[in-house]
Order: C-alpha cells, then structure tokens, then sequence
C-alpha cells in the first residue's frame, strides 16, 4: 500500500514537473509586440498575455506611431532599443511580433536591420504601394518639400486606416519615408528581403486587405476581421514558436 501511494506521489510530481516544463516552452524566447496605427500596447494585450504565460520575456510598448511618425529609419532605431530591452531579459531568441501597421515595422527592422530569429506578422497592413491611390497628392507635396529643403517642416497630410482616411500632422520627410511605394518601408520587397529565418502570417477570414499580403513563410488563418486577429490568433504566436 505504501509503496503504491509513494508511486502515485511521484507520478503527480513528475506530471506537475513535466506540464511546468511545457508550460514554459519559450522561457528562453525574448518577444517584442509592435501594435498597430494609431493604437497602443493595450491592443495587443491577448497576444501579450499568451506569450508570457508561455514563458516569454515580453517587450510590448505603446510606440511612436500611436501619435504619428519618425521617419522610418528612426522608427526601426526605435524597435533597436526595444530589441535590446528584450535582449538584456538574457534571452537566447528574439521574435518580434506585430499587428497592422506594426508589421509592416516588423518587416522593414527583418529586412533592413536583421539579428531576429522570428518574425510574426499579424493582420498585415500599411503597405505604402497599396495606400497610394489615397496618399499621391500629399506624397507628391511632401516630397517636393523635401526637394526644397523643407523637409523638416511639419505639415498635415493624408494618412489611412483600413480605408478611412484622416489628416495627420508629420514632417515632410517622415511622411516621405512611410509613404513612398519606393522607399524602406514597403512592405512586398521587405518580407520577400528578410534577414530572418523564420516568418509566419497570421490573417483573418473578414481581413481581404491582410490576405493579400501575404506571401512567403507559413500562412495562418483565424476568424474575425483586421482588430481581431492578435486576439484570435494569439496561441497560433505561441504554438508556431514552440515549433522553432
């Protein structure tokens, strides 16, 4: 009798050791969680949770673009020192995740920068070739300020939002850097330009605009539409890490 019930402990000690091993999957993962236009961390709060519950070291900030833009090289500085943050946790891994207008940052750092391991790209957005037909006019004023050495002027300009269109108030020369189908920040050239190994899509059902996007790596779909993707898709972040 004895000898059975010090079995049945060590059998629950051993279970109870082995799902806290799983549960911690990515303890040794640094994640930095880029959210959206206009948005803020809080956006990403389900993405957010799910990671750290998986044992990830979580770097999620409500970043410049919740108010406007650098321009976009200084932008990507900005995901550096979020990078760096995560690094400095003693992470061996670096995953950065956004949502919208954050992966197309998220791109833009894993094609011009590099030094990450994953990219997750939810609900991709922002893409400044697909934005042209409403921007064109304030990318051709902004650039001829540019031209003329105004560059750093603020000014207001069109900006765009899963097709609603606003003004916001930048510099010429931001406002260049984001916008010009030519530039760093579009979108195609960057994921197909990645120096990362890993990519993974995640693009919901009522999303036509993300689903368009994606091309290369692996493709996830989940339900819901453009704001509901890092909420349905947040296990699918953690499961395709896992996997890494």
């Amino acid at each position: 009798m004895r000898k059975s019930v010090l079995g049945f402990v060590a059998l629950v000690c051993f279970t109870s050791f082995a799902l806290a091993v799983q549960a911690k999957d990515l303890r040794d993962w640094g994640v930095v969680v880029l959210h959206g236009k206009g948005g803020t961390s809080a956006g990403m709060r389900p993405v957010t949770a799910a990671l750290e519950a998986a044992g990830a070291k979580v770097i999620a900030p409500t970043a410049s673009w919740s108010k406007g833009y650098k321009s976009f090289d200084a932008t990507l500085s900005e995901v550096a020192g979020y990078v760096a943050e995560a690094r400095a946790k003693g992470t061996k891994r670096i995953a950065i995740v956004g949502q919208s207008l954050g992966t197309e940052i998220a791109l833009g750092y894993g094609a011009h920068r590099g030094g990450v391991d994953a990219i997750v790209a939810m609900a991709p957005g922002g893409d400044p070739a697909r934005l042209a037909k409403f921007t064109g006019e304030s990318l051709q004023r902004a650039k001829q300020m540019v031209a003329s050495g105004h560059g750093n002027q603020t000014a207001s300009f069109v900006d765009v939002n899963q097709g609603r269109q606003y003004q916001v108030n930048t510099t010429a020369a931001a406002y260049v850097s984001f916008f010009d189908p030519n530039g760093l920040a579009n979108m195609s050239r960057n994921a197909a330009n990645l120096k990362v190994g890993h990519l993974l899509w995640i693009v919901g059902t009522g999303d036509a605009g993300a689903r368009a996007e994606a091309h290369g790596g692996k493709i996830i779909t989940v339900p819901g539409g453009h704001f509901e993707t890092p909420k349905n898709g947040a296990q699918n972040v953690v499961t395709w890490l896992e996997s890494l």
